[in-house]
């Protein structure tokens, strides 16, 4: 086995872990931002939201970029990973491997839409008499639309929950500013008919 497919092999076991945690660690740190959001929502909260899906997405853009460099490697070892439309064996530099990468990544992301509207970001095909490239792509492509999934629809609910908190802070800060207003012309009540003002 040589070095890059040892190196294929170990990122394709880190997208899979990664992803597990995403999904299971996932849950506990959105439930603490959901508890800061509620108990004490400010812009230091939201701050700290961004920050943590933006370490998400970094580590998505890192896979991203160690897969490209990885099927570049694998190709400098003599593999032939892609073919074009009529089947014929091609090899691809940076670019090429970049926009299979990403036309993986759209696929993952958008599900079953691409494939259906026949969308592509390229015109390389993975070459499916390689089996374990096959497989390695699938794996990065399932990483990709688990981790896209739970992003979509954790910040979505975030999103709902900061608006809520806002509402909420804006009732209160409306509700103790009227309760304020009643207790001020209460006491210029009170002082009108203590020195015999009429009222």
């Amino acid at each position: 086995m040589s070095l890059s497919v040892g190196i294929a092999i170990g990122l394709s076991v880190a997208m899979v872990v990664v992803a597990f945690l995403t999904w299971f660690y996932h849950d506990t740190k959105h439930r603490d931002l959901d508890e800061w959001v509620q108990y004490g929502f400010s812009g230091d909260t939201l701050k700290y939201v961004i920050r943590y899906y933006q370490s998400m997405g970094i580590s998505m853009l890192v896979f991203y970029i160690l897969f490209v460099i990885s099927c570049l490697a694998l190709q400098s070892d003599g593999n032939i990973l892609y073919v074009t439309s009529d089947g014929e064996q091609v090899v691809a530099g940076p670019i090429g491997a970049a926009f299979f990468g990403l036309d993986l990544v759209l696929r993952g992301g958008f599900f079953d839409v691409m494939e259906h509207f026949e969308m592509r970001a390229t015109t390389l095909l993975m070459d499916r008499s390689n089996g374990w490239f096959v497989m390695y792509c699938f794996v990065f492509r399932i990483y990709f639309a688990l981790t896209l999934i739970r992003i979509a629809f954790s910040f979505a609910y975030i999103w709902v929950r900061i608006r809520q908190a806002r509402r909420t802070l804006l009732s209160e800060a409306i509700g103790a500013a009227s309760a304020s207003g009643k207790k001020r012309r209460r006491f210029r009540l009170r002082s009108k008919k203590k020195s015999g003002t009429p009222a």
